[in-house]
């Protein structure tokens, strides 16, 4: 959890004096990040996730105002682009599987790949895209793999920065922040 808390200071770090238009929580679970994103004052925020469940967690976890600002999509991360075409100054992807449940429903790398490649087409030139990996279970291990070998293949026009948890296990979390490398 501490890695997710220091992930929301980095990005409320990045977005001190704006913009706060479009935000994407392509994996919203329980909801923390939605709700962080909206209480950091985005106009708008389109939360992700192929679990009913986890939308109705999210749905539950908001006051009014946030609902009227957040639309809930029962969709995979990977058909975001279908759901918006403005730019978007923040994608937040905390990867794994819903805690407390069927651990055996995880987000996956060839779903997650296709979303990634998505989120850096649709980030605002000032936008960050989050990404939290989870390689402490079997899909979770390929997966974070994958998304670091993503991360290293982008162009020279990115900057990615890799934050690591305090634990020293190789399978310990770790988060990606990714930018156009003309921004903070």
């Amino acid at each position: 959890m501490a890695l997710t808390r220091h992930a929301h200071e980095l990005i409320r770090q990045h977005f001190v004096g704006g913009p706060h238009r479009l935000a994407i929580d392509a994996t919203c679970g329980n909801g923390h990040d939605c709700e962080f994103l909206l209480n950091l004052g985005f106009e708008k925020v389109i939360a992700f996730d192929v679990q009913q469940q986890a939308l109705s967690q999210t749905q539950a976890r908001l006051n009014d105002e946030q609902r009227a600002r957040v639309q809930l999509v029962l969709d995979g991360h990977q058909n975001i682009a279908s759901h918006t075409k403005q730019r978007v100054d923040c994608l937040m992807f905390n990867l794994g599987y819903l805690p407390h449940t069927d651990k055996s429903i995880t987000t996956q790398k060839a779903t997650t790949l296709t979303a990634l490649e998505a989120a850096i087409e649709l980030l605002s030139p000032q936008g960050l895209l989050s990404i939290l990996c989870y390689p402490g279970h079997p899909a979770g291990a390929v997966e974070t793999q994958a998304v670091q070998t993503w991360a290293a293949e982008l162009n020279s026009s990115w900057l990615v920065r890799t934050e690591l948890s305090r634990s020293p296990k190789p399978t310990a979390p770790l988060l990606l922040l990714v930018t156009h490398k003309q921004t903070k």
